[in-house]
């Protein structure tokens, strides 16, 4: 029988002792039905690596103390993998794994349950996507007896901020009535498209329309590229600027420069004077409850700051001038 294996080994290159698994076969086996199971994740990069814990039914981003997971992004991460198949057998020589995405650079990672048991661990390559919307990636499974590409796994990263929900505000773009920062005040009147300068001086020119809809835009569907804990102190703040809208409900944000990127600290309340004025009318994207809007964007914001693209940074910041498209002559 020593003799039989080790023949199997001097022809084959295979380790009879480990699994050499099957096309068509699951590549987590057993995963699927314990996928549910699954209360820790753990993808490692490097010097980098990102743990989600499962509390109280949401996943939670630990290297950003506990911030919120996108819901998604982690549904989709852990069906793909329970929905794995085997398509075709690749190298089993270590030192060709670099050619799949498996050496040094290969994501480490492992699922584990409320118990912190194993329910896989393994390592994953180069991804690709196809034209049908499947994506192929090699991986490979310490107990394998060679590396694999595999089907349905999503794209996954090392990155903390990646695993993030990104979104800050969800507000209808046509509910918005008034945007202010410094001198500036965009206002729309009820049922008009376009947004105007209050308070021009004479001479000067507003911006094109759709520049001067930039702020509500933005605002409008504003995510953010990473989240902090606030600290005390911050700096001094490089901008601020508050939103109304038709129906009652006012966002506030206060700007910093932090280590050469724009952060958000976002504030919300709700005005039930103001929506129930003739005036403000009631547009259909409202929400039936006002405050408990304001609730649920303070309730998400309070003690965070948000890390903006350098396109948002850009158009929050905006001063008078980037809103003319002329100036007054000086005499």
């Amino acid at each position: 029988m020593i003799a039989i294996l080790g023949a199997i080994w001097v022809m084959f290159g295979e380790d009879p002792a480990r699994d050499q698994g099957a096309r068509g076969e699951a590549t987590f086996e057993g995963l699927a039905d314990r996928i549910n199971d699954a209360a820790g994740i753990a993808v490692g990069q490097g010097d980098t690596t990102t743990h989600l814990n499962k509390v109280g039914g949401e996943w939670r981003v630990i290297e950003r103390d506990g911030y919120k997971a996108d819901r998604a992004v982690v549904n989709d991460f852990l069906r793909g993998l329970a929905l794995s198949e085997r398509r075709e057998p690749k190298t089993s020589n270590e030192q060709r794994f670099d050619k799949l995405g498996l050496g040094d650079d290969a994501l480490a990672i492992k699922v584990l349950d409320s118990d912190d048991n194993a329910l896989l661990s393994f390592q994953m390559g180069t991804r690709k996507d196809s034209p049908n919307g499947r994506s192929l990636t090699y991986i490979f499974q310490k107990k394998d007896t060679r590396s694999w590409l595999v089907s349905g796994l999503a794209n996954t990263s090392a990155d903390p901020a990646w695993w993030l929900d990104a979104e800050v505000l969800d507000v209808a773009e046509n509910r918005f009535s008034r945007i202010s920062y410094g001198d500036i005040r965009l206002e729309r009147p009820l049922g008009d498209s376009k947004y105007v300068i209050a308070d021009l001086v004479e001479g000067e020119i507003a911006q094109a329309d759709w520049q001067l809809r930039d702020p509500a835009r933005v605002l409008s569907n504003l995510n953010f590229d990473d989240v902090r804990k606030m600290g005390n102190p911050l700096t001094d703040p490089v901008g601020a600027l508050s939103a109304e809208t038709y129906d009652g409900l006012a966002v506030r944000l206060t700007l910093f420069e932090i280590s050469g990127a724009v952060w958000a600290q976002v504030s919300a309340d709700y005005d039930a004077d103001h929506a129930d004025e003739g005036e403000s009318g009631t547009l259909p994207a409202a929400p039936a409850d006002g405050a408990a809007e304001a609730a649920a964007i303070i309730e998400r914001t309070r003690g965070w700051l948000f890390k903006l693209s350098d396109y948002d940074a850009k158009v929050l910041l905006r001063k008078r001038a980037d809103f003319l498209a002329g100036k007054p002559t000086e005499e």
